[in-house]
C-alpha cells in the first residue's frame, strides 16, 4: 500500500469517527442560528487574536483577556454553543495528536539545526 492510499484510509477514518461527526453535528447546529453563530465567531475571532499576541510575543491587554473569559462564560451557558465548543475541542485533539504521531516519526527529516528543538526565535 503507497503512503497516498495509506493518508487516504486515515483521512476516511477520521471522517468516520464520532469526533468528527459529532463536530459536523454540532457546527450544523450553530449555523442554524445567527445569534449563535455569530456569537461562536465573536469569540473565535477573539481567541484567535490572543493567540496570534502569544505567538509573537505581544502583550495582551488585561481587557482583551477578560472580553475572552466573558464570552466563553456567555458561550457555555448555552446548551448547544457549549457542545460545538466541546466538539470542537474534541476533533482538534484528535488531528493534534494524529499530528504529534506523525511528526514524531519523520523528526529525521526535519532541516538542519532543528533536530535538537533549537527554534528560531521571532524577532520583534
Amino acid at each position: 500500500m503507497s503512503i497516498y492510499e495509506t493518508a487516504q484510509q486515515l483521512a476516511q477514518q477520521i471522517k468516520e469517527s464520532d469526533e468528527y461527526r459529532d463536530f459536523i453535528v454540532a457546527k450544523e447546529l450553530m449555523k442554524a442560528d445567527e445569534g449563535h453563530y455569530k456569537m461562536i465567531r465573536d469569540f473565535q475571532m477573539k481567541q484567535f487574536e490572543i493567540q496570534q499576541a502569544q505567538l509573537f510575543q505581544l502583550d495582551i491587554s488585561q481587557g482583551k483577556q477578560q472580553e475572552l473569559e466573558r464570552l466563553y462564560s456567555l458561550l457555555s451557558l448555552n446548551p448547544a454553543a457549549r457542545e460545538y465548543l466541546e466538539a470542537e475541542f474534541r476533533i482538534s485533539r484528535m488531528i493534534n495528536d494524529v499530528q504529534k504521531i506523525i511528526g514524531e516519526a519523520i523528526i529525521d527529516v526535519l532541516p538542519l539545526g532543528f533536530e535538537d528543538n533549537d527554534q528560531p526565535q521571532i524577532l520583534a
